[in-house]
């Protein structure tokens, strides 16, 4: 490919490599459970009780004292004689001998309005005020299923509203994550339109939505896009301005002196990881880190360049940063050629629908289609072709993109 004002192009795969191992881990923070859907766990969530936390009901029935018949009470502690019907799970009243099951007693009301509860033989079915179960019967001891600090969900593990759930069932109010990165997404271009069909020469800025939404959907906090135009002063000013982990920007990539990323983070210090990809599309895709420690990534104007940056740079830094595993490719088989890149040296990344074909998924390529990214629109993955293959029934990495 063309090293023309690039410095160090990378390979696709070394790219992601960088990407990947450029994200530190965030700052471990509390959570409330109502923020804390779709954040990593970064420290085990224990159990903060014994559970059950006291004996309890094995199941809906009557807490038993003493000898049968008994006396149905709502007292905290029975005498010989006294029952208290509970649900499954909930506290036994003190002096509890055994918990006999609803299904095995029958319930009758005195004249005076008191209930009694008679035992059933369980062979016959026929009352018997001389059943009564075993002492401890029916009874779920304090911490038999875990004590007090067992883990419930283990540090790295999604908080999913499962998580949610089982944290507010056993008492928890907050959790602890990882904090997801704050993401800003700058457009840069005067000429570009936000809405209605081009027009006068002007095209519409199809990145804007797609970059904020993406990094959103890879777990980021995701502030809504910005415009400036393409100028040295106010693209500067911007980017030193924000107060954001990770700045992406769209357009202005290439190295032509009327484009102003490269400058512009001379002028602020960044240092490089990525200058330039070995990739078809996407060879103008950028990486920098400023010294006060906010990543820069830089996406060309193209639009089929830009999604290419985005899963070759945007989704493995977002999901490091915020302690997330990434995510592994699907091997597929390329039912035809893939089409050349631009230079031998090139990765092409190329849009696919993906079928399964017996015990293999296969990859049907789609053209690039309308404004060169209907492909991309219509893809279930993207293919990630090394050089010099390619060949019908050679078998391919493919990212998926939802």
């Amino acid at each position: 490919m063309s090293t023309y004002g690039l410095e160090g192009v990378l390979a696709w795969s070394q790219a992601l490599h960088v990407a990947v191992t450029s994200g530190r881990t965030l700052p471990v923070t509390a959570a409330r459970l109502d923020e804390a859907a779709g954040n990593i766990l970064a420290r085990d969530l224990l159990l903060l009780t014994d559970d059950p936390s006291a004996d309890s009901a094995q199941f809906d029935g009557f807490a038993i004292c003493g000898e049968g018949p008994w006396i149905a009470v709502e007292e905290l502690h029975l005498q010989p004689g006294e029952c208290r019907q509970l649900h499954a799970g909930e506290p036994l009243p003190g002096h509890t001998d055994a918990v006999i099951p609803a299904a095995g007693v029958e319930a009758r009301q005195a004249t005076d309005g008191t209930f009694i509860v008679i035992a059933l033989d369980p062979l016959t079915g026929v009352i018997d005020e001389t059943v009564r179960p075993a002492l401890g019967e029916g009874i779920v001891k304090q911490a038999a299923r875990a004590k007090v600090g067992a883990t419930l969900v283990p540090a790295g593990r999604l908080v999913t509203p499962s998580v949610l759930a089982l944290a507010a069932a056993t008492g928890h109010d907050t959790v602890e994550i990882f904090r997801p990165p704050t993401v800003g997404t700058l457009v840069l271009g005067h000429s570009l339109l936000s809405q209605g069909l081009p027009r006068d020469g002007r095209i519409r800025d199809a990145l804007g939505a797609a970059v904020a939404a993406f990094a959103g959907a890879q777990g980021a906090r995701s502030n809504p896009p910005m415009r400036a135009p393409d100028t040295a002063k106010l693209l500067l000013e911007h980017i030193d301005d924000a107060n954001v982990d990770v700045l992406i920007t769209t357009g202005s990539t290439s190295p032509t002196p009327d484009n102003h990323v490269r400058q512009v983070m001379s002028d602020l210090g960044a240092r490089w990881l990525i200058d330039g990809v070995a990739s078809a599309p996407g060879t103008q895709m950028l990486l920098a880190k400023l010294p006060d420690g906010r990543m820069v990534v830089g996406l060309p104007g193209d639009p089929a360049s830009a999604l290419a940056g985005l899963i070759t740079i945007v989704a493995p830094l977002i999901r490091a940063m915020r302690g997330a595993p990434q995510i592994a490719p699907v091997n597929a088989v390329l039912i035809d050629q893939a089409p050349l890149g631009d230079y031998e040296d090139d990765t092409r990344l190329i849009p696919v629908q993906l079928q399964k074909s017996g015990a293999n998924i296969v990859a049907k390529m789609l053209p690039s289609g309308i404004a060169h990214i209907a492909g991309w629109a219509n893809a279930d993955g993207i293919a990630v072709v090394a050089p010099n293959a390619g060949a019908p029934g050679s078998v391919v990495p493919v990212i998926y993109l939802n």
